[in-house]
This record gives structure tokens, sequence and C-alpha cells, in this order.
């Protein structure tokens, strides 16, 4: 009786200490956690789902969203040269990429879309043209409406891919640090708060 006690004292105590030394086993996982609650400075994932999830509290964010094959993104460095101009800038943005969401994810961008021209003139529409857009009270508005200009991210990313040329050549590099500095500019000529 007396072993059995001892043997169950001690399976316990095995099982404790395996547990308080259990937690993840990934590091990712945890830093993962840390990325949603604070985005690192350039460039972050989000699902389209957080993103609107956001919009809906009221957060005040930059997001970055394009339409483009997969290959044509990496091709063209899209995402390193729109990380290397905001990280100049000490901004943080998100970025989704609509090509990549399935059917259900695409219709919901059709309705955001179509939010969106309920509010705006149309000069730029970035969920039909792609590019930097600015969330806040509730809504998705482009700088480049604002500023009463057109710009065409999606179409410029085929034009990039089909040169052979990146979006970290000077050219191009360019356009993105412009967009970036425009989105600069209307955040605080509106004087909004981002919440991060």
């Amino acid at each position: 009786m007396r072993n059995r006690r001892l043997l169950t004292l001690i399976l316990l105590s095995v099982l404790l200490v395996l547990s308080a030394c259990g937690g993840t086993d990934s590091a990712a996982e945890d830093n993962s956690d840390e990325a949603t609650e604070s985005p690192k400075t350039g460039l972050n994932e989000i699902t389209l789902d957080d993103m609107i999830t956001k919009k809906d509290n009221d957060e005040a964010f930059y997001f970055l969203i394009y339409d483009a094959k997969q290959e044509y993104v990496k091709n063209t460095k899209l995402l390193e040269a729109y990380d290397k101009a905001l990280k100049d800038k000490d901004m943080t943005a998100y970025h989704i990429n609509i090509n990549a969401l399935d059917d259900e994810n695409k219709q919901k961008v059709d309705t955001l879309s179509e939010e969106y021209e309920s509010h705006s003139g149309s000069y730029h529409n970035p969920f039909e043209d792609g590019g930097i857009a600015a969330v806040h009270h509730n809504k998705v508005d482009s700088a480049y409406e604002y500023w009463g200009e057109a710009w065409s991210l999606d179409m410029l990313i085929e034009e990039v891919n089909s040169a052979d040329n990146t979006f970290l050549d000077n050219k191009f590099y360019n356009d993105v640090k412009k967009e970036v500095q425009k989105n600069i500019d209307y955040i605080n000529e509106q004087e909004i708060d981002l919440t991060y």
C-alpha cells in the first residue's frame, strides 16, 4: 500500500513538472500572438476577417491591398519594397493579396469595395486598383481619392513583372515611397490617430 502511494506521488510530481515545462512548443506561436497585439514596423500580413474586425472596432491603421499572382508578387519584390519604404518612415501597415483569397472572402472584398464606392468620388478604389488605404472611423479611405488622383498598383505589378524589374529598382521604388508619403500626409491632414 505504501509503495503504491509513493509511486502515485512520484507520477504526480513528474506530471506536474512536465506540465509546468510544457507551454507551447513553438516560439513562432508565441511571437504571432505578440505580433497580433502590436505589429512590427513595416509590412504585416493580416487575414481579411481580422482586418474587418479591426475596422468594425473603429481602429485606425494603414492597409495595403493588391490583387496579383503570388509569382508576380515574388518576382517583383513588391512586399520587400513596401516593407523597406514603410520602415524608412517608421510606419506600420497590414497587407492582403486579394488573388490569394477564397471565393467567400472575395465576396467580402466586393462588399467592402461597394461600401467604399458609396462614400467616394471613385478616382481611386484600393479594392479594385490596389494600394495603401487608411482604415479609420469604421471605413476605408484612399489618400489618392482625397488628393483627387488616380493610381493602379495592380496594373503596375503586371508591368513590373513583364519587364523583369522589381519594385526595389529606383524608378518603381520611388513610386512606392511617394505612395507611402501620400498616406502619411493624408493621416496628418485629417488628424487621424493610428491605433496599432
